[in-house]
């Protein structure tokens, strides 16, 4: 679901105003404010209107109500936050809806290394400096090449011609799984296609 950023506005919204801006439908807004989780229109009848911080509350219990987080749960929690604080802990939510739906989409390491080979074993279109030697056979180093002498000193592997990994040294050892896997990967790709 896609979720509107805050905009401000001087003039009232109607229902219908706040439901599309909020991404919900009107029949939901009616609940919402039934369950005591959004605060009715400040005027009654046909011209009844909502602010600025009605759609921010409303937008926050729509991030939360599709986290699973129960209704029981979200009017005590509203209950105790002014307008300044949901603002707060709607853009809060926002940012972490938009950087889990990054990680979503984001390659697999395994998709990201052969992306990296693959653009690494593709023809260039500038012929290589006379004075830079052509690899011979694609290798992968499973040994680092670089000593460590200091404890921020960065390891290095070559998982191809031209296309390297670097790793701080204090985190080689705590992610060393994921390093093997990765190399693991760069020796299955270049396995591929040189066969």
């Amino acid at each position: 679901m896609c979720y509107k950023e805050i905009v401000g506005s001087d003039d009232g919204l109607s229902i219908e105003e706040l439901a599309d801006r909020a991404g919900v439908s009107v029949r939901t807004v009616r609940y919402y404010i039934t369950q005591g989780l959004l605060p009715g229109p400040a005027t009654r009848g046909k011209y009844a209107s909502y602010d600025e911080d009605q759609l921010a509350r409303l937008q926050l219990v729509r991030l939360l109500v599709d986290q699973h987080v129960p209704l029981a749960e979200l009017r005590e929690r509203l209950a105790q936050l002014s307008a300044q604080e949901v603002r707060t802990l709607l853009r809060q939510e926002q940012r972490r809806v938009r950087t889990r739906e990054q990680a979503r989409t984001a390659p697999s390491p395994r998709d990201y290394v052969s992306g990296l080979l693959a653009r690494a074993r593709a023809p260039s279109t500038m012929s290589p400096a006379p004075s830079m030697p052509t690899p011979a056979a694609p290798r992968v180093q499973a040994v680092p090449t670089t000593p460590i002498t200091q404890p921020d000193a960065m390891q290095r592997w070559e998982l191809a011609p031209g296309v390297e990994l670097y790793v701080r040294a204090d985190s080689a050892r705590h992610y060393a799984r994921l390093i093997e896997r990765l190399l693991e990967s760069a020796r299955d790709e270049l396995g591929r296609t040189s066969s």
